[in-house]
């Protein structure tokens, strides 16, 4: 270039402006902000070099050749507004330059139709055309490409890019790569499109060793191979491209091995040169702290920055910080904004977020359930498993749309078989209730098992229950305790509660009320009303912790007020009977009222009581029926109906018989279906008030059953005294097994003095009614002497007669009566041996008879007097047993101390089962000083005698006591 007018040092500034000026016009992406972008590159430059633009445009207009590289680029992008010098600058077309020192310049649209004309005409050969005319043959291509000065062709484009490609224009070859890939104005041919970037790339081109690179990652017309792919993407290295996928590699191991610290240092490189990739990239490794320490407020300012050269990925990921908070303070309008910017165009997970914010209204100026559904509706059907989600949740609920079980269902499942986990459990739901589609529980399980195995606690409790009560699969109590603890330890109120049952009841788990009480406790502790109503039952029955009914009354109250049903009838009881609260018979009728309008059949019973007795309220005998009939016609929440309806007829019956004058018969009915929850709840402490109401009006046998409460606390307190006193009155009414317990009473002296002569006048009286254990007792009095005189031949005849009593037998126990047959005449033959000297076996079997009720009524009582006569003349066994029953004894009182005296003689004996309980009782300092070693000693011993749970046990301790 030469000039008359400028000086050298002119013509090499503006030479080094075109050439800066040509790089960062190639090095723009974001071509909406292709004017700001420009403008401010300029006034940079400028101030830089210290120019001012109206010499700088002197100079263009100076220049003899100003017409071939002044581009109207400067016009278009408004730098004419920028310098109002510029209006009347030549108008070129603007996306490159032709060729002036080095540089590709654009042409004006008369040059184009002249070197189109020229090269119709021209009959060179391609390999013939000079660098310029090449170049010229490119940009032809890439006007009829873009349509730029002619009409869009990309057929032509094809034809001027191969002139060019195949006289050796490296850019043309690179763009006839991209024509041949894509199948631009030619027939679709990878291989070809390889073939052509490979030629670029040979001669240098970057942007044609990127694409190699590309080829070569993707199995593009060669065989797949990320190290060759890495390799051409270091040597287009210069390109910001091939610098953030150069970064991906290191990041990602692809082609190379994975190094951090390089990966950042290319995505920085590849950032500072503007590109919006990896500004992206960058932005996650900063919010992920992968590779760099974590930075929220540097991740946001390169979403921010990526953001603005409009890359839809970066809109989104400024949506989700502006929404969340993420490096920025959370600001659900701007989030909104970038949200609907990205789902506009087609980021799915933005229209997910879009539709999430106008279902809450946040960011929007209010809910707007029809847009929700619309951007749900659009992510969804790209394949979006949340969005689908969200979708399903909208048809279930009939927002913004009629509601739909069936189309919900379907889109629960279509974000399920992604693998979605809260499609997963509401398509479990679905199958288990039969919502959208029919019930299928063996499909419910699979669902809440996969989803269980992930860790989620909801999940892991739906899969207890179902193990618990088997549907979907078989009953496994054991599985059901491992679930629901899986899901307790995660804090699950209901996995807490169902666990406590477990523990309660024995399901799966060795019984244990104490670790019931627990996890009844942390349950309701967050506030699950069912557990709040169970801690106050434990509270009330004692079970796993004391006895405290001002606490049950309390614990009922919260459950109650939280609209428990039972805690509302069980309230009703604490206010009529005083319980943990001052009597109140208004209070209770008012609980009563609440429990029964709420479905409670039982509540609908006794309100019916209150009002035919007047209790709380006016007597209105005419509601009180009504409310019985009622109950009676009540049949929900039960498996047999029609025997329900059985029972709640009688119940019926029986109401409205004791509301008769209170019929001591009825009265006694009432307390008997209390007491085995036929029709009604099952309720002790309503049967014990109905057996005490019978008894004091005389009826033997609610007499005898209040007896049997008394003793064994079922209803009301332990009270030794008032048994006997009940068992004594029922006794003397003729109650044949009460007369054989008063005999017992008198005996052992429970609750009166003992009297032994009184014992064998009651048992006396007991056989001749015809109780088959009294007879056995009385025949071991005549052959012992006790409280008569001794009469061998008596007590014979009586264990004979015993023995061959099978009559009735059901009556007394729940067996067949072949197998009562066939254990009293065990006992028959034990009470003979017994006899012989006080044989010192038989005396072990007789009482292992009575500890476990064979062939006769359970009673641990007369058990450890067996086996204390057994234990007297040495038998080992029998020192185990005793030791056992006042470790674990249900009707004699606990005491620890004694079963390790009884434990340490038969441990010492050799019996393997007291080993192994005394080093429990080691272990743990029960009745003894806790003595690790001692614990570990008769383990040990237990474990040498083959005994499997204490090997298990000494392996526990011996590796708590390597960890301590």
């Amino acid at each position: 270039m030469s000039s008359n007018n400028i000086s050298k040092e002119d013509d090499d500034f503006l030479k080094d402006f075109l050439k800066n000026f040509y790089r960062q016009i190639m090095n723009i992406e974001n071509y909406t902000k292709y004017e700001d972008i420009l403008s401010e590159w300029i006034k940079e430059f400028l101030i830089h070099n210290e120019k001012n633009p109206e010499i700088i445009l002197k100079l263009m207009e100076d220049h003899e050749n100003n017409e071939n590289w002044f581009s109207n680029i400067l016009y278009n992008n408004s730098f004419a507004k920028e310098f109002r010098h510029l209006e009347y600058a030549h108008v070129m077309s603007y996306n490159q330059f032709e060729n002036f020192n080095g540089l590709e310049i654009n042409l004006c649209e008369d040059e184009i139709n002249t070197m189109e004309k020229y090269f119709e005409t021209s009959e060179k050969s391609p390999k013939n055309h000079n660098n310029k005319e090449l170049i010229e043959l490119n940009n032809l291509g890439y006007c009829y490409q873009y349509g730029i000065g002619r009409k869009k062709d990309e057929f032509k484009a094809f034809e001027f890019y191969l002139k060019s490609a195949e006289g050796g224009s490296r850019s043309a070859q690179n763009n006839l790569g991209y024509y041949y890939q894509h199948g631009i104005g030619i027939e679709k041919d990878e291989k070809k499109a390889f073939e052509w970037y490979l030629k670029a790339a040979n001669e240098g081109d970057i942007y044609a060793q990127y694409n190699v690179g590309i080829c070569y990652q993707n199995g593009v017309g060669v065989n797949k191979d990320d190290k060759e792919a890495f390799e051409w993407y270091f040597k287009s290295k210069e390109y910001s491209h091939a610098q953030n996928v150069l970064g991906n590699c290191y990041q990602n191991e692809i082609g190379i091995k994975k190094d951090l610290e390089k990966a950042i240092c290319w995505y920085k490189k590849a950032a500072e040169n503007g590109n919006k990739f990896a500004q992206y990239n960058l932005g996650n490794c900063y919010e992920n702290g992968e590779g760099v320490n974590k930075d929220e407020l540097e991740a946001f300012k390169l979403y921010k920055k990526s953001a603005e050269q409009e890359y839809k990925d970066a809109q989104f990921q400024l949506g989700k910080c502006y929404d969340k908070g993420i490096g920025t303070e959370i600001n659900k309008t701007k989030a909104f904004e970038m949200y609907k910017i990205a789902a506009i165009k087609e980021h799915i997970i933005a229209q997910n977020n879009l539709g999430t914010l106008f279902k809450s209204g946040e960011g929007y100026t209010e809910i707007d359930f029809k847009q929700a559904f619309y951007w749900y509706n659009k992510a969804a059907n790209s394949g979006n498993k949340e969005a689908q989600f969200n979708l399903g949740e909208f048809y279930t609920f009939g927002y913004g749309v009629e509601k739909d079980e069936i189309k919900a269902f379907e889109y629960y499942k279509k974000s399920s078989d992604q693998g979605y986990t809260d499609a997963q459990i509401q398509l479990g739901l679905c199958y288990y209730e039969g919502v959208g589609t029919e019930i299928n529980k063996v499909k419910a399980f699979e669902l809440f098992k996969i989803v269980a195995e992930k860790g989620y606690s909801f999940a892991q409790n739906c899969l207890g229950a179902l193990f618990e009560y088997g549907e979907g699969t078989e009953i496994d109590f054991k599985q059901a305790v491992y679930w629901y603890s899986k899901a307790a330890e995660n804090e699950d109120k209901y996995a807490q509660y169902n666990l406590g049952t477990c523990y309660k009841k024995g399901r799966g788990v060795k019984k244990d009320e104490v670790k019931a009480f627990e996890y009844y406790k942390k349950s309701s502790d967050q506030g699950y009303s069912y557990a709040l109503f169970q801690l106050g039952y434990c509270y009330d029955q004692g079970i796993g912790t004391e006895v405290d009914k001002t606490k049950a009354f309390e614990f009922y109250n919260i459950a109650a007020e939280d609209g428990h049903v039972i805690a509302q009838y069980n309230l009703g009881q604490c206010y009529e009977l005083g319980i943990g609260v001052n009597k109140n018979e208004i209070k209770a009728f008012e609980f009563y009222e609440k429990s029964a309008e709420n479905g409670d059949i039982e509540a609908k019973f006794h309100l019916g009581y209150c009002y035919v007795n007047g209790i709380g309220t006016e007597v209105n005998k005419e509601k009180g029926f009504k409310l019985y009939n009622e109950a009676a016609g009540t049949s929900n929440f039960i498996e047999n109906e029609e025997e329900l309806i059985n029972d709640l007829d009688k119940v019926n019956y029986w109401y409205h018989k004791a509301a008769e004058d209170d019929n001591k018969f009825a009265l006694y009915k009432l307390g008997k279906f209390y007491e085995l929850g036929q029709g009604i709840g099952e309720d002790k402490v309503k049967a014990f008030e109905f057996y005490k109401k019978s008894a004091d009006q005389g009826f033997v046998n609610a007499q005898f059953q209040l007896g049997y409460y008394y003793y064994e606390g079922i209803g009301t307190e332990i009270n030794k005294t008032k048994a006997f006193e009940s068992f004594k009155i029922a006794a003397e009414n003729g109650h044949a097994i009460a007369q054989c317990n008063a005999g017992e009473c008198y005996e052992l002296g429970i609750g009166v003095d003992k009297d032994e002569t009184k014992a064998f006048e009651y048992y006396e009286k007991s056989a001749k009614g015809g109780c088959i254990e009294a007879k056995f007792i009385l025949g071991y009095y005549y052959v012992n002497g006790i409280g008569t005189e001794i009469n061998k031949e008596k007590g014979f005849e009586l264990y004979n007669e015993a023995a061959g009593k099978s009559e009735n037998v059901e009556n007394f126990f729940d067996k067949s009566e072949d197998e009562i047959v066939y254990d009293l005449d065990k006992i028959n033959y034990w009470y003979h041996k017994s006899a012989e000297n006080d044989n010192k076996f038989a005396l072990y079997k007789l009482g292992e008879y009575h500890e476990l009720g064979k062939g006769i009524g359970e009673n641990e009582v007369r058990a450890l007097e067996f086996y204390k006569k057994s234990a007297d003349q040495g038998f080992i066994n029998a020192y185990y047993k005793l030791g056992y029953l006042y470790s674990n004894g249900t009707q004699l009182d606990v005491n620890k101390e004694k079963a390790f005296e009884f434990y340490k003689i038969a441990a010492e004996g050799g019996n393997v089962d007291a080993q192994k309980s005394l080093a429990s009782l080691y272990e743990r300092g029960e009745g003894t000083e806790k003595n690790i070693e001692k614990a570990i000693y008769w383990y040990k011993k237990a474990a040498e005698n083959g005994y499997q749970e204490a090997i298990e046990n000494l392996n526990i301790l011996l590796k708590c006591q390597d960890e301590m």
